[in-house]
């Protein structure tokens, strides 16, 4: 049974990863925030391959503490995932962004390279490292220069770089890609299709006026669903060749208002539409655009579910999640003690 560990499991993406990773029936190990929410991996950890996937609390950062952790699960594959993945929360913390995604890759290279292991490693990059680039009149390849122009896709960019290094000068097995935006079930509210879907929701349950607040709807984006993402992520270490850097898009651009769009026709109701400037990122590409067909051809992977049906089922996660909050709610008001009060 092959052994693999996933750095930022209990994320959107890496729990959709060790889903895909346990019905291949891999042992999944993961590293996960301390004290930090594993709501996302409800699924794996009740499921019929619980006994198969095992949570380490650590620190991306700890090199001696992850060597301890690589030690002990002496996996075959490694997919790292982990990162401060928000553009707007890189413009807000800018050095906590590079020390996660440039000084945790480094951690954890160096501790692979510490416990003499020789696993297969995926990093993920990142479409926004392209930067300026992105202006092109033709699609993204991995060819064009990376011109990032937030602190997380330079984040990315210099993670990227120096994975490479690693391949080059140390001999670690090292495929990188550069996913382009991806949703689906659990993505965080804090990016923006989520947030719409979040919105609509309540608007369609009653909890809010018929008003969406957006922020540029014209941004057009290469956009996935996040399980034919992690496909690719499986892909690219099946397939991949080491020290190479492969796009992950569909080949398929849209707007925010094609999404909010189709959005409101599954959810069957049209909102008053109101721009409102905390939602306008001055660093926001107009387009993101990429070509796959470099990892197309060394894989044979091209996604095809429906636009619809990633979206479908996003409104339909963002309806269980309200279902379990008002739900947890419920309960935490049935154990609050009544007050009796007396007139004075």
């Amino acid at each position: 049974m092959r052994r693999a560990f996933v750095t930022g499991i209990a994320g959107f993406a890496g729990s959709h990863l060790a889903e895909r990773l346990l019905a291949g029936g891999a042992e999944v190990w993961g590293l996960v925030v301390k004290a930090g929410e594993t709501a996302n991996l409800a699924t794996c950890r009740s499921g019929p391959a619980a006994a198969r996937i095992h949570l380490v609390p650590g620190d991306l950062c700890d090199g001696p503490a992850l060597a301890g952790i690589l030690r002990e699960a002496c996996p075959d594959e490694i997919y790292h995932l982990a990162a401060a993945s928000s553009v707007r929360q890189s413009l807000e913390r800018p050095a906590e962004t590079f020390r996660v995604n440039v000084l945790g890759t480094r951690a954890l290279l160096e501790a692979v390279r510490e416990t003499g292991g020789h696993p297969r490693i995926l990093f993920v990059g990142s479409a926004e490292a392209y930067g300026e680039s992105a202006a092109a009149p033709s699609p993204l390849r991995e060819e064009d220069p990376l011109l990032p122009v937030s602190p997380y896709g330079s984040s990315k960019a210099a993670g990227e770089i120096l994975a490479g290094r690693y391949v080059r000068e140390f001999g670690l097995d090292i495929v990188r890609v550069r996913p382009f935006p991806h949703t689906g079930p659990r993505h965080a509210p804090v990016f923006v299709y989520p947030d719409l879907a979040r919105q609509l929701v309540e608007i369609e349950t009653g909890r809010r006026p018929a008003r969406l607040e957006v922020g540029n709807l014209g941004i057009r984006r290469d956009l996935s669903d996040v399980r034919e993402m992690m496909e690719g992520y499986v892909l690219a270490l099946a397939r991949g060749e080491t020290g190479a850097v492969y796009n992950l898009c569909s080949g398929r651009v849209v707007s925010l208002r094609d999404v909010l769009d189709i959005m409101m026709a599954l959810v069957g109701i049209r909102v008053e539409i109101a721009s409102t400037p905390d939602r306008l990122r001055p660093h926001d590409l107009p387009v993101l655009a990429g070509s796959n067909r470099a990892f197309h051809q060394r894989t044979g992977w091209q996604p095809t579910r429906p636009l619809e049906s990633t979206l479908r089922d996003l409104l339909d996660s963002c309806r269980a999640r309200r279902e379990e909050n008002t739900a947890r709610q419920g309960k935490a008001d049935k154990r609050r003690p009544i007050r009796l009060w007396r007139n004075q």
